[in-house]
């Protein structure tokens, strides 16, 4: 629970918050906030009719029925059944798959899956199921594909599972560091995420998927195969980077340590060091999280390569719900002296100042956070705005969400699907208050932006 923020003091309105935000409306698009370039969408299939090639392109063992193709149809122990990729899949060097799988294996001594293989035959990813277990995995043998024998069985890991519901499966694939993110969840509404990570993989490319009828019977069904390529891939040049994150609950994590901004840095290999707390604001708000300004001077001296941080959602709260400070201005000039620090500008740039002085040659960048159901939508507005301008003085880089996705929780559906309050499984669940971004949401909408912003020239 956050501690009730003690008062500052209260201010009285010299103008409403609807006339700060015509006030500032000209920065709503700010120099600094460029906008992130779509995905490149390579295969989109639901298999609600017939695929050309045929069968998704599977030569046996596969039928497009009922709206999903099912593949191992009719197969027999140790078979295997190969879809491959085209030229333009095979070249791209990051991906991000997304599918849905079911099993029908009706046994614990059966299985039946299917694995992602380069042209080389080295694994990719891989996921198949028995009875009771769901197992997966992104090492072992390299494989040809024409047979599925036992000592070419990929090293997978086992967790139980319900063979009767069915599974999204996301990854990032990116071939330059060798590295896959991975989520396996129930495909629900109330959706359970069985498993999430980032492991180094083998593989090279995306080649071949391979249904494998591993023994026994079972058919599988896949469904909603949708495979794109990112606007603004970093291709290895985050290797090896440092970053310092500060914010509130949105980089920390809230109640799942592993937030928007370790997802960034596990698939660039980036090191990182997490300054963020709950509950943090901009502003002299007296939350239990403190001001981000404390983060600041708190964190090393030592200079990463970036900083990445946020700020402004307990702000609104603070400020429209509580009253307990301004929105402020920006200052004339760079002159800590005349920043007002009882004010959201103020503070803002007294953060931004001491950064600067702290680490002058570090890459700044601020994360617009999605359009929140969870706070008062005016408010947010003529925060973004400010902070957006303010930002653009100081030569910070943006990297927004708020504007460079789709995710908003005003929309009670996306509340629902994409932000969550607490753990189930370990891992963050569904239908939180339209605040902290779940897994799913972090892998659709968050995690591209930071990573186009930061490999900006």
């Amino acid at each position: 629970m956050r501690a009730e923020p003690r008062r500052i003091r209260r201010h009285r309105w010299p103008r409403t918050i609807a006339a700060v935000v015509a006030a500032v409306a000209t920065v709503l698009v700010a120099p600094a906030a460029r906008a992130a370039a779509g995905p490149t969408v390579l295969v989109d299939e639901a298999f609600n009719a017939q695929t050309t090639p045929a069968n998704f392109g599977f030569p046996t063992g596969a039928a497009v029925a009922g709206g999903v193709l099912n593949v191992t149809k009719g197969m027999g122990s140790y078979t295997t059944s190969v879809k491959t990729f085209d030229a333009t899949v095979v070249q791209q060097s990051t991906l991000d798959l997304a599918f849905d799988w079911r099993t029908a294996v009706a046994s614990s001594g059966m299985k039946t899956g299917l694995e992602l293989r380069d042209t080389q035959g080295n694994l990719v990813f891989a996921i198949a199921g028995t009875a009771t277990e769901l197992r997966y995995g992104v090492t072992g043998p390299a494989s040809e594909s024409t047979s599925a024998p036992d000592a070419l069985n990929p090293a997978r890991t086992r967790i139980a599972f319900d063979r009767n519901k069915r599974y999204t499966v996301n990854l990032h694939l990116d071939f330059t560091l060798h590295t896959v993110q991975y989520t396996i969840a129930t495909k629900e509404t109330a959706a359970t995420v069985m498993t999430s990570g980032t492991a180094t993989m083998t593989g090279t490319s995306l080649a071949k998927l391979v249904a494998c009828d591993c023994y026994g019977t079972g058919v599988q069904s896949v469904d909603n195969v949708r495979l794109t390529a990112p606007g603004n891939p970093a291709n290895g040049r985050l290797n090896g980077k440092t970053v310092y994150a500060f914010g509130d609950s949105i980089v920390y994590g809230h109640k799942y340590s592993r937030g928007f901004v370790n997802f960034t840095a596990e698939r660039e290999r980036m090191t990182l060091t997490k300054y963020a707390r709950n509950g943090a604001t901009i502003g002299p708000g007296g939350y239990s999280g403190g001001q981000v300004l404390t983060q600041v001077q708190g964190a090393a001296t030592r200079a990463p390569d970036y900083v990445v941080f946020d700020g402004g959602t307990n702000d609104v709260e603070a400020i429209h719900d509580k009253q307990l400070y301004a929105i402020g201005a920006m200052a004339d000039g760079f002159d800590p002296a005349r920043f007002d620090r009882f004010t959201y500008a103020g503070s803002l740039e007294t953060v931004l100042s001491t950064m600067r002085t702290k680490w002058p040659a570090t890459r700044i960048v601020y994360v617009a956070v999605h359009r929140l159901g969870s706070r008062d939508w005016n408010t947010q507005l003529a925060l973004r705005a400010l902070t957006l301008q303010v930002c653009a003085k100081w030569g910070v880089t943006v990297a927004d969400v708020f504007n460079d996705s789709t995710l908003d929780t005003r929309v009670d559906g996306q509340r629902v699907t994409y932000t969550f309050n607490d753990l189930v499984n370990g891992y963050p669940g569904t239908g939180g208050s339209g605040t902290h971004p779940n897994i799913a949401a972090i892998t659709a909408f968050y995690a591209p932006v930071p990573t186009a912003a930061l490999a900006q020239p």
